[in-house]
């Protein structure tokens, strides 16, 4: 349900709209009664956000030239023209630019309206804030014109558009080119004439003022329309008649109703004038900005919208997670089907298996101990050529090539080795070799001798087991040589120097045991 307030300047009449439909409607009094009686009323009804809307003499409509500037240097120029007129009216002005001029500096033309005395609306408004309801907007019968001459759907450029809101008041508003213009309200004062007469005076009187502010010109046609009770259609048709210069167009309450799509109560005696019309435009805006009032009168209301639209978000947001969580729900008793389906599946085709595999399965299990026999069998073929033939015509050919004299070799051991490393000294295990492993097979020797040390002193003897040794060294196929046993027993460097030949002459015989040497190396198995 919506509330609108109308006043007019002296009675306060409240409708409740719901949808398309006046429902009631209440009229208060500026009177104490009338006072205590509004307070009751807000007391006892729902509180709901209220919309004024207002029809009064005091609000004034005039039009500025202006620079074009931007709309906050707009917004700061009207402000300096109301301060220097309207002081007390600052929260209650409304402006629009209407149009540019086209010569000059080309500026704006501003149309701005004033509430002149806004203090009239304080008997109304301190009930509303001591009762803390909420109020969204103060809106202008006559700037709401505009929307009800777009119903008429009237394309004339000259429009004065009649109505009687209350039967103390008459207002006239004049509309160029769709575009709201100016409006007038006017006491009506039936002693001396007629309603018709009446408004056919206010009529040419308003005309004249147009065309004195050149608005109009004095030869333009102006389309007049007027909005009256049924019961006076007949005496304004009778005065108001279209000359030249004038056309008139009538209308009565039930046919605007029907342009609206309204439904107003007809037994109510407000009804059968205007207002209801207008309050009902008022309430038809969807968006709740009306043209006057001060920020902090409506500050109650946008709290309102703004804990409403929290309280929307949070409705929203339990809506959305409890679909969500549906959804998941239903996704996790689908997977959780889909799970024991393959798993069905999956036991199913282990049971195929067993039963059409199994009699491979004796073979199956060999296959790996054949895999391992082949590889075997290969890897033997490949170190076939690993044999003492092969190392002793390896190590003829070195000692061969660098003429080794009065040397005596005795002894030769060999075997294989599974390892890049030579045997430690400890380890007199003989090595097991297994083919099966990827590790490369080497040559392990110890080659054994003596030197003919009576032929020369034991330095020589020692540095000819080292040339061995290095002559061994220098071949690419051998990766490690050490030598086990030298000429001589281990003695200071002086007493080997010293020795003599004929200290050797003497012991001839000694030779095999003064010269004996061993050497260890080992032969790579790929080079051999």
């Amino acid at each position: 349900m919506k509330r609108i307030f109308y006043y007019s300047g002296y009675r306060l009449t409240i409708f409740h709209w719901k949808n398309e439909k006046c429902i009631a409607s209440f009229t208060f009094d500026p009177s104490d009664k009338g006072i205590e009686k509004y307070k009751m009323y807000l007391n006892a009804t729902e509180n709901t956000p209220v919309r004024f809307l207002i029809d009064l003499i005091e609000e004034d409509f005039n039009k500025e030239n202006i620079p074009h500037v931007g709309p906050t240097d707009r917004k700061a120029i009207v402000s300096r023209l109301i301060d220097r007129q309207y002081r007390k009216s600052k929260d209650y002005v409304y402006y629009n630019v209407i149009g540019r001029e086209t010569t000059g500096r080309k500026d704006d033309i501003v149309l701005y309206s004033v509430l002149s005395n806004p203090e009239i609306l304080e008997p109304w408004l301190i009930p509303i804030k001591e009762h803390n309801i909420s109020v969204s907007g103060i809106w202008s019968l006559p700037l709401l014109s505009e929307d009800l001459f777009l119903k008429l759907q009237k394309k004339d450029n000259n429009i004065l558009l009649v109505s009687q809101q209350v039967p103390s008041n008459l207002r006239q508003t004049f509309i160029k080119n769709g575009k709201f213009e100016s409006s007038r309200s006017a006491v009506v004062n039936l002693d001396d004439a007629t309603i018709g007469e009446y408004i056919s005076i206010e009529i040419e009187q308003t005309i004249r003022f147009l065309s004195n502010q050149r608005q109009i010109g004095f030869d333009e046609k102006i389309q007049i329309h007027i909005i009256c009770r049924e019961e006076d259609l007949n005496e304004i048709q009778m005065r108001c008649t279209d000359t030249a210069m004038r056309a008139f167009h009538y209308y009565h309450i039930s046919d605007i109703q029907q342009l609206l799509g309204c439904k107003i109560l007809s037994d109510e005696k407000s009804d059968y004038y205007s207002n209801s019309l207008y309050s009902y435009i008022c309430a038809s805006k969807i968006l709740p900005k009306g043209h006057y009032g001060p920020n902090s009168l409506f500050k109650k209301y946008y709290d309102q919208i703004f804990s409403t639209m929290l309280y929307s978000i949070s409705i929203l947001l339990i809506i959305f997670s409890f679909i969500f969580s549906l959804v998941n729900y239903t996704e996790a008793i689908s997977l959780k089907n889909e799970t024991l389906t393959l798993k069905h599946q999956t036991e199913s085709i282990n049971r195929a298996y067993e039963s059409t595999l199994a009699k491979f399965e004796t073979k199956l299990s060999r296959a790996q101990m054949m895999k391992s026999s082949v590889l075997l069998a290969e890897k033997i073929h490949k170190q076939a050529h690993i044999s003492p033939q092969h190392f002793m015509t390896s190590i003829s050919r070195i000692f061969s090539k660098y003429q080794i004299f009065n040397t005596e070799i005795t002894k030769i051991s060999w075997q294989q080795h599974q390892s890049n490393d030579l045997p430690k000294n400890n380890v007199k295990k003989k090595m097991i070799i297994d083919y099966a492993k990827p590790d490369i097979i080497n040559q392990h020797a110890t080659i054994g001798g003596y030197i003919h040390v009576s032929k020369s002193s034991l330095k020589q003897s020692v540095d000819k087991v080292n040339s061995i040794a290095n002559a061994l060294k220098n071949n690419k196929s051998i990766k490690h040589v050490k030598i086990k046993r030298s000429p001589v027993d281990a003695r200071s460097i002086s007493s080997i120097e010293n020795e003599t030949g004929s200290d050797q002459k003497n012991n001839k015989n000694s030779d095999k045991n003064k010269g004996q040497f061993e050497i260890e190396l080992l032969m790579l198995g790929k080079e051999s």
